[in-house]
């Protein structure tokens, strides 16, 4: 799919925000059949753009099988709302929807080393739980804190694998064909919404207004 210029964001830091801060992605491969898997990722970079993206799945995922040098695609959703026809101005144009995405295509690489998958998970739990501590006052889980032998028993039971990067593409759609006046308008109804990612919405429309 060719998407508006307007709609295509070039700087790669937008990307590894995008990815960092939405990492459940989606992890897309068409060998022998199409498949796809929810899986958190972990982008590493390079100079500040996105580089490899490293993974892993149960190894009794059907994906899994024949997954060593794969093309792949992993989808990273950012916010998503849907806009009313009747938030803008005129209501003389359908309704849709504005989000944000970040799509990476790369060639798969499975990895067999534990202290690999072992950093993986560290740095998985390192990145994500302190984003919940509102929950409670707890430390940071590491694969230390685990019983004796637990990681060398799950590891047969994964199949962990990194992607490396070759092309990254941020769409981020923001209403930008239409008018100011309903971009403005669009983001004061988003901005009411109890749904949190129409809020979310509403702030990057204003971030790109003002």
């Amino acid at each position: 799919m060719t998407y508006p210029p307007s709609w295509r964001v070039e700087a790669p830091e937008c990307a590894a925000s995008l990815m960092d801060e939405h990492p459940f992605a989606h992890f897309v491969t068409a060998h022998g059949e199409l498949q796809s898997t929810r899986i958190p990722m972990l982008a590493d970079l390079v100079d500040g753009a996105p580089a490899r993206l490293r993974g892993h799945l149960n190894a009794r995922n059907p994906q899994c099988e024949g997954l060593n040098g794969v093309d792949a695609l992993v989808t990273f959703d950012g916010p998503a709302s849907y806009v009313s026809p009747n938030w803008r101005i005129q209501a003389t144009r359908a309704g849709t929807y504005d989000y944000e995405e970040v799509q990476v295509r790369g060639r798969v690489r499975v990895v067999d080393d534990i202290d690999w998958f072992r950093r993986l998970v560290d740095d998985l739990a390192g990145r994500i739980e302190p984003r919940h501590a509102d929950i409670g006052d707890y430390p940071v889980w590491t694969t230390a804190m685990a019983p004796e032998g637990y990681v060398e028993r799950l590891f047969p039971a994964i199949c962990a694998f990194e992607v490396e990067i070759t092309s990254v593409r941020v769409i981020s759609k923001l209403h930008q064909s239409f008018p100011e006046a309903d971009r403005r308008s669009v983001a004061d109804h988003l901005s009411r919404s109890a749904q949190e990612q129409s809020r979310a919405v509403a702030a990057k429309i204003r971030a790109t207004l003002d």
